[in-house]
């Protein structure tokens, strides 16, 4: 590079940098700038998944979606699952992922703080439910729930906590219930907790308990589905606003594209327990989980 072409280049980010400044502050400064010198494109896709169960068991079954995603975008990706909801959140809001796989309350944070964009989501988060499960035999109903020790996930997860609360308080459950909960951070480790007997019963995330009983994690004739709560949209695929729209799209449509009559699709679609196809986001399916979020005081 010439040393005039060098300060027409050094000038362009500049005038780039002056006008993201006055836009949108440092965070898209920094951006546009790498952006401009030819960074972002040859750098790492950085994709997060909330842990819904052992991230490790996770991080080593999604070895085919991340060849996925690196066929589709021409990109390395780097994946990571941390040890908790929230985590996924922050890393976003930072900046320090580009694409993360949330639950439903999980993506309310992330567009309330950062402007999250929804990319995909499977058919069956449009009318997603949690199962409420029981090893004891006098728990046949919510009305049963009275003096019983109860458990959820993780406090930000979608189907493993915020929506269980919500309904049982529409249902009338009695409120120390609620409040005298134990969380136990996954939806696997809800249901081994009733399991053991640590609680009397618990709620977890729906495709999470048929892969449980389907694997034999848990045996359905001894722990068992008592109630089953009305639907509400859940997980999706979301990117950082300030990623590259074109990028979005190749992502998007990797997921569009998987077929579960095809083999080759099979290990991505059971990772992410995919029954169906994945279908375009409707954002503001979304709007009933801030609410219930703020009837529940986990936001503002």
């Amino acid at each position: 590079m010439t040393v005039s072409r060098s300060r027409a280049v050094l000038a362009c980010c500049l005038l780039l940098a002056a006008l993201a400044w006055a836009a949108d502050g440092p965070l898209r400064l920094s951006t546009i700038l790498l952006a401009a010198l030819g960074w972002e494109a040859d750098a790492p896709l950085r994709v997060s998944m909330i842990p819904t169960t052992d991230p490790s068991r996770m991080l080593r079954d999604a070895e085919p979606l991340v060849a996925r995603l690196e066929k589709a975008t021409g990109r390395t990706v780097s994946l990571t699952i941390p040890q908790n909801y929230a985590a996924v959140v922050e890393a976003l809001v930072q900046g320090q992922v580009d694409v993360a796989h949330f639950g439903g309350f999980t993506f309310v944070q992330a567009s309330k703080r950062a402007g999250a964009v929804p990319l995909v989501q499977r058919d069956r988060d449009r009318e997603f439910h949690s199962k409420f499960i029981t090893a004891r035999d006098d728990v046949r109903s919510l009305g049963d729930l009275r003096g019983k020790r109860f458990a959820f996930g993780d406090v930000n997860s979608t189907s493993g906590h915020l929506m269980p609360a919500y309904f049982m308080r529409e249902q009338g459950v009695d409120p120390t219930v609620v409040d005298r909960a134990i969380y136990t951070g996954a939806h696997d480790a809800t249901a081994l907790a009733v399991a053991e007997r640590r609680v009397d019963a618990g709620a977890l995330d729906e495709a999470v308990w048929e892969r449980l009983t389907q694997e034999g994690k848990v045996d359905p004739t001894k722990v068992r589905v008592f109630w089953t709560t009305p639907p509400f949209v859940d997980y999706l695929w979301a990117a950082r606003k300030e990623l590259d729209p074109t990028v979005a799209r190749k992502i998007a449509d990797a997921f569009l594209a998987l077929d579960p009559g095809k083999p080759e699709d099979r290990p991505i679609l059971e990772l992410l327990s995919a029954r169906g196809r994945y279908v375009t986001v409707d954002a503001a399916a979304y709007a009933p989980l801030r609410e219930a979020a703020v009837r529940e005081g986990l936001l503002r």
